[in-house]
């Protein structure tokens, strides 16, 4: 007798076959059987007649490795099917926070990874995967670590090369990491302190990476303007370490760059064809979120957050950086000038006195208080100490499309649990499903679930996850192809989807007939270990 079978699905496996009639069933946390089980008993049966039964839905690109400490439950990413987790993006990770920089860490990643309430009591990749398996957690996780964190941790938010001693650290506390079970490293090399790493820092830890197995996932330094040239680093980088790359949340940012995804991706397919693994991740939306400071010119951040504010305060730094607003600066993505102030939203600020803003563009709110765009940014930056989180409008649905179908891109949220957050948080699998999958006609069932499941285990190695296969662990999501849909909008973003009906981690069900359950039975996901 089986602890469960689940009846009556068509199932789709995970590696973009054709979806099948069959039953699975489910022993120990793990999948034994797929096929016609009318014969079998179970002590628990789910009628899944009508409904896909698919592998519990992987996320390339999260930025929960906090949230999931606040929300163990994590009903944002369990009710839109997700079961696996990558954290540890756009060079921002929980570790490793060195005891004098800890604070600047975590003021710096508060847009992002939120919830201040937290403390990072760890040290390491050891420290903060404990204190995930004492509380438990409902999704399983498996983090990169982020450059930046890594950067802060040795050298600050200082605008220079690490000195040779100082780049033999960063390696050594990356090793350290890799060996306690992180899957590779990320970069942000538009937010500080990322953005002051050059092209050979980055080559000399990824071959560290390499050594290890890892995977490189990178937020390019420019996504508007200057993306070729962002996408040739990215590969450079990936050629002379040997080490696969993942080009996070692939996109072309402003009107005047709409069109160029289909050149990179040709790239991707060249270093593909020379030997080289590339792989892409997308949301499936036009708009992204992250911090306002991003939007800033570097040497405006140089030294961490006092010399910033202290800049800020001076009428000759603001006067330069309004100049190279309009002007532009070489190497430097001038974000606000390729999608325009109307088009950048502040979704989340610190402070009750900005609190009427969230939800403004940063136009919109500068002339409710009779200021120029530039002008009010600054003053608002300064009154928040920096903690502002931002939406930018700044994609086109053809581009979504031409990455979105591509054959080596997955699907990544890049969900923020912050403020107002983007609708992404709560839906975006669901979105794929619904709007790309049903209504569209952009991908096939099989294809997206492929990209969900079935690819990123391959990526990243996760050896026991993303297939109905019999052996495999039983992370698997029942939905209904005719129903789901993301209902979140950007007003009213904390919305969760519809036609998800139930989600299983480990055999265990988070979600049961449309409502979570509270199981938290998710793993932490260590590389080289069993489960991954």
């Amino acid at each position: 007798m089986y602890d469960l079978i689940v009846a009556g699905g068509t199932v789709v496996d995970g590696t973009g076959a054709p979806a099948v009639r069959a039953d699975v069933a489910i022993e120990d946390g793990r999948i034994a059987e797929v096929g016609d089980l009318g014969h079998a008993s179970a002590v628990h049966r789910i009628d899944a007649a009508g409904k896909a039964v698919a592998p519990g839905f992987i996320d390339t690109h999260a930025h929960s490795e906090i949230s999931v400490i606040a929300q163990p439950d994590a009903p944002a990413k369990i009710r839109q099917g997700v079961t696996t987790e990558v954290v540890g993006n756009c060079g921002f990770s929980a570790f490793p926070p060195a005891e004098e920089t800890r604070e600047m860490a975590r003021h710096f990643a508060r847009p992002v990874l939120g919830h201040p309430e937290i403390d990072w009591e760890w040290s390491d990749a050891a420290g903060y995967f404990s204190r995930l398996e004492r509380q438990g957690v409902a999704v399983n996780v498996a983090t990169l670590i982020g450059h930046g964190t890594l950067r802060n941790a040795v050298l600050g938010f200082d605008k220079r090369a690490p000195a040779a001693g100082e780049l033999r650290t960063m390696q050594a506390l990356l090793q350290q990491g890799m060996e306690q079970g992180a899957f590779g490293i990320s970069t942000g090399l538009c937010y500080p302190p990322g953005v002051f790493a050059g092209t050979d820092e980055i080559v000399e830890l990824c071959r560290v990476v390499a050594r290890n197995g890892g995977v490189y996932a990178t937020h390019l330094r420019d996504q508007s303007d200057r993306l070729e040239q962002s996408v040739a680093e990215a590969l450079e980088i990936g050629r002379r370490a040997r080490v696969p790359v993942l080009i996070s949340h692939h996109k072309a940012a402003g009107r005047r760059n709409w069109g160029k995804v289909k050149a990179t991706l040709a790239m991707l397919d060249q270093a593909r064809a020379a030997g080289h693994e590339t792989w892409s991740d997308v949301y499936p939306y036009i708009a992204g979120q992250s911090t306002i400071i991003s939007l800033l010119p570097s040497w405006v951040i140089d030294g961490g957050l006092e010399a910033m504010l202290a800049r800020l305060n001076d009428p000759a730094a603001r006067e330069r950086i309004a100049r190279e607003f309009e002007t532009g600066l070489p190497g430097w993505e001038n974000r606000a000038g390729a999608v325009g102030w109307d088009n950048v939203i502040v979704t989340s600020v610190v402070t009750d006195k900005n609190r009427d803003i969230e939800g403004l563009s940063v136009h919109a709110a500068a002339q409710r208080h009779g200021k120029g765009d530039v002008e009010f940014l600054l003053e608002l930056i300064m009154e928040e100490r920096g903690t502002v989180g931002k939406l930018s409008i700044q994609c086109c649905e053809e581009d979504v499309l031409t990455v979105l179908t591509h054959s080596r891109t997955m699907i990544g949220s890049d969900g923020l649990d912050v403020g107002n957050p983007h609708p992404r948080q709560y839906g975006c699998f669901a979105r794929v499903l619904g709007e790309y999958v049903r209504e569209k006609n952009a991908l096939s069932l099989e294809a997206a679930i492929h990209k969900m499941t079935g690819l990123p285990a391959r990526v990243f190695g996760f050896a026991e996850l993303g297939l109905v296969k019999p052996g495999l662990r039983a992370d698997l999501v029942v939905f209904d192809p005719a129903t789901v849909r993301e209902t979140g909008t950007f007003k009213d973003p904390r919305r969760h989807p519809e036609g998800i009906e139930w989600v299983l981690v480990g055999g265990v069900a988070a979600m049961a007939e449309g409502r979570p359950t509270g199981e938290r039975n998710g793993s932490v996901l260590r590389k080289g270990t069993a489960g991954s």
